[in-house]
């Protein structure tokens, strides 16, 4: 799957024994958990049944153990993005990790039916409403402050549009992100214009991106948190972060608001 949730995780400590943490879809959240506390010391992931793992961790303080806790629960709440089968043709590791608050619209629901994350992103984006892209904001940065590496970020960018977009959403929201966390946002990277990527499929749109951006300062050795606002094929994602990445970024991030139950269409 390209789309994963935590659905559960078990962290507990017997009397006298190290803090024990079983989690599930292990080859993607222990991952995580490791990036996320490089400090923290434990046995290395042991694999369970069921593409389950678990580890121990050794003298671990009551703050990390806290610290861990709120991230395991904040994960709870997150799409976890992934490459899907398509994408594995064009791209590697370019995005180390990627999330979305949630999906655009509800599932199994006819008609559709906006989530709650869809519906504000639809009012932002279409209606450029002020309380929406507010809100999404606010939900955005609170991802980033609560997960330590993305908090860790030298940089919060937006994906950048085509000069000829009047509006784009993920400027706004980014803007308001780093008032939101009292710190310096954006990158100086910009993109041509080029046709429409909609419609396309997924390999021409790989090659309408290819020689899309220009940077127009230093990111090596530089880790960067790429805001959008939906994640759809997640093409254009993964293109600007491998050239991010050409440009000598240690490590990429994507963070979107809302992503669609298809890769290739909006619903």
């Amino acid at each position: 799957m390209s789309r994963l949730t935590l659905d559960w995780y078990n962290l507990e400590q017997n009397p006298g024994k190290d803090l024990c943490l079983k989690i599930p879809l292990c080859d993607v959240y222990s991952r995580i958990i490791d990036r996320a506390f490089p400090d923290l010391v434990h046995i290395g992931w042991r694999e369970d049944t069921k593409g389950t793992c678990y580890t121990y961790f050794k003298s671990i303080a009551a703050e990390e153990q806290e610290q861990l806790t709120a991230l395991l629960d904040f994960l709870k709440q997150l799409l976890c993005i992934t490459r899907t089968k398509v994408l594995e043709q064009h791209f590697k590791d370019e995005l180390t990790e990627a999330y979305a608050l949630d999906f655009n619209f509800e599932q199994d629901k006819h008609p559709l039916e906006y989530t709650q994350a869809g519906k504000a992103e639809h009012a932002a984006k279409e209606e450029q409403n002020p309380k929406a892209i507010e809100g999404l904001a606010k939900c955005l940065a609170k991802v980033i402050e609560l997960h330590p590496t993305l908090n860790r970020a030298d940089f919060i960018a937006a994906v950048p549009s085509r000069p000829s977009k009047a509006f784009h959403l993920p400027v706004e929201l980014v803007k308001q992100i780093g008032g939101l966390l009292n710190r310096n946002t954006g990158l100086k990277v910009t993109k041509i214009e080029h046709e429409k990527l909609k419609t396309l499929a997924v390999e021409d749109k790989v090659k309408a991106l290819m020689n899309a951006f220009t940077l127009h300062e230093p990111v090596a050795g530089k880790t960067i948190v790429l805001v959008d606002d939906l994640y759809q094929s997640g093409v254009t994602l993964w293109s600007l972060a491998r050239f991010l990445k050409q440009n000598g970024a240690r490590a990429v991030y994507g963070l979107a608001c809302v992503k669609s139950w298809s890769d290739s269409d909006n619903v």
